[in-house]
Order: structure tokens, then C-alpha cells, then sequence
């Protein structure tokens, strides 16, 4: 059975992908992604913000210097900039699967030029999380749409490897904003980025975090808005992300329409040999079914090949 892929234009052995988190930040934990059987790996994002706030904590102990400020803040971003391009060099050395790397930003400013040095650190591709909270009652849905197909085009202009935007379903039209994306030349999207989210310790009366991991079923808001995008946008590659916990899931993204899989909480729980049991689980599905390759069944069961697509559609739980 042939479990390849292409996704971005790359060739994957097979469609899970080790998804961008802390695991991927480690050099020996990436090799043994590599070794374990992964079709590609996607490292840890490089984050403005938290490079920003380094900065301003370093300006905040140097007060008394306020001269000092701009040394700080260029030190301190390239300072992180040039590890993050030495993990992407030793990753290519270590590994024989695709590398892909990862931006996290909350604005355009200078991470556009950052993207041309990532490309001549040999990644293959590049994933964007782009994201902004909205608190502004005046803002339009449609500036911050622009914002994204803005992004995209710079970065396009700038590097020649394909690039993936990950992206909430935080949008007024979500498969409108990805043909946008597409027109401006994104080969793929990511569906959906993991946020932060604050809960309440009712003891202490303070705001902490809540657990970051998702859980078994979390995936099936992915399952439909990649069912509903690979219809409408068939020309744009999907990686659906986030509560793929059983090769089943992964079996029912695909058959949603997704390209790949990003697996991420589950490699948190389990030793590497969990990516074996996905890869086992794909073909055992494949062999039950008769399917020879991923694209006799990729999109099966997407928007547009089901004969009742209102399902996909539907918001509200009803009785007949």
C-alpha cells in the first residue's frame, strides 16, 4: 500500500506530521521523530512576541540607560533568530524528511525579511501563525482579513519556498479567506492553530492557564471545516491540526479532505512508538477498505462528494 503524499509541493512518505510544539525544539527529540517514521516534522515557532517581551524585560533592568534600547531589542532578536537558523541547519543534517519552519507573529513589521534567511537555512517550507486578538469595537472583519492576504504576498515575494498559514476559524468566511490566501499563492493551510486560554483558580480568585492539551474528539471542527475548504478551495493544500489522538482520526481527517495530519498532544502523552501505531493504523484501514494509495479515498467524504452536504452545514441539534 502507498501512503505517500504530497503536501506543499513535498513528498512525505505518509501524512502525519510532527506538529510544531516544544518536542521540536530539541534536536534529539527531532531525530527520533525522523527515525521513528514521521512523513515531516514542523519545528517549534519562533515567537515575536516572547522574543518582544525578553526584550523589554533586559530594557526594564537597563532603565537607567535608556540609550541602550535599540541595542537590546536588535541584540535579543537576533540573538534567537540565528539559534532558531541553526535548528533549522542541524535538523536538515540529522533528518531525511521534509523540515518545515514555523513563525509565530502578531504583525507584519520586519518577520517578512526573517522568512528569506529560514529558506537559505535549507527549510523546506514555512508554516505562519499569524493571529491577533480583536478588542477594538471599530475594527472591520475585513482589515484584518487584508492583513493576512497582505502577509502573504510579501512573504511570497520574498522566498521560494512554499509557505502554509495556520489560521483560527475565528472568521465571517473562512473559505473566502483561504481562496484569497490561495490566489496570493499560499500552497496550504493549517486548520486550526491552538491558543492560549486563560481559566479561573476559584481558591485563589486568579486568572492561570488552562491545560494546553487537547483530548480525544477535540478534532471534529477540523473535520468539518477541512470537509467544507477542500471543496471549496480545491486547489489549496490542508494539514488538519489539533485532538488526533487514534489513527482513526487521522483516517477521518483524510477522508474529510485533509492532505496531512499534525500530530501534537498525543506525542506529549506517548513515546515515539506511537507514530508506528498511526502509520500501522493508516494501512490496516487502507487493507480492510482495498484502497491502494491515500488519494483512492482522501476526500471521499468531503463537502461536495456526500449526497446530503446540509450535514456538514448544520449548527443546531434537532429531533425528528
Amino acid at each position: 500500500m502507498n501512503t505517500e503524499v504530497n503536501y506543499l509541493g513535498l513528498k512525505l512518505k505518509n501524512p502525519f506530521i510532527a506538529g510544531s510544539c516544544g518536542l521540536t525544539n530539541n534536536i534529539d527529540r527531532i531525530e527520533e521523530y525522523n527515525n521513528a517514521g514521521v512523513g515531516a516534522i514542523v519545528l517549534k515557532s519562533v515567537f515575536e512576541e516572547q522574543i518582544n517581551n525578553e526584550a523589554e524585560w533586559l530594557n526594564s533592568i537597563s532603565e537607567y540607560h535608556p540609550e541602550s534600547s535599540d541595542y537590546i531589542q536588535n541584540y535579543t532578536m537576533k540573538y534567537n533568530l540565528n539559534n532558531y537558523l541553526d535548528l533549522i541547519k542541524k535538523s536538515k543534517s540529522k533528518c531525511s524528511v521534509p523540515i518545515i519552519a514555523s513563525i509565530n507573529c502578531a504583525e507584519l513589521g520586519t518577520w517578512t525579511s526573517f522568512a528569506s534567511k529560514i529558506e537559505e537555512a535549507g527549510a523546506d517550507a514555512l508554516e505562519i501563525n499569524f493571529h491577533t486578538m480583536q478588542f477594538n469595537t471599530e475594527s472591520k472583519s475585513e482589515d484584518i482579513e487584508l492583513k493576512y492576504i497582505k502577509l502573504a504576498k510579501k512573504v511570497k515575494s520574498e522566498i521560494n519556498i512554499p509557505i502554509a498559514f495556520k489560521i483560527s476559524n475565528e472568521f465571517t468566511n473562512l473559505p473566502r479567506l483561504i481562496s484569497f490566501l490561495g490566489g496570493c499563492g499560499v500552497e496550504g493551510v493549517v486548520l486550526f492553530n491552538s491558543f492560549y486560554q486563560p481559566d479561573i483558580n476559584l481558591k485563589t480568585l486568579e486568572l492561570i492557564s488552562a491545560v494546553p492539551f487537547s483530548k480525544k474528539g477535540d478534532f471534529l471542527k477540523e473535520l468539518r471545516w477541512t470537509a467544507i475548504v477542500s471543496s471549496k478551495v480545491p486547489t489549496i493544500d490542508i494539514s488538519a491540526s489539533t485532538g488526533v489522538h487514534h489513527s482513526d482520526d487521522a483516517v477521518k481527517l483524510i477522508l474529510s479532505g485533509a492532505k496531512t495530519v499534525q500530530l501534537c498532544s498525543v506525542l506529549y502523552k506517548h513515546d515515539f512508538s506511537i507514530i508506528e501505531k498511526f502509520i500501522s493504523g493508516l494501512e490496516a484501514f487502507m487493507e480492510n477498505k482495498g484502497y491502494s494509495s491515500i488519494e483512492d479515498f482522501r476526500g471521499k467524504l468531503n463537502y461536495s462528494s456526500i449526497e446530503d452536504p446540509d450535514k456538514y452545514e448544520r449548527i443546531n441539534f434537532w429531533k425528528k
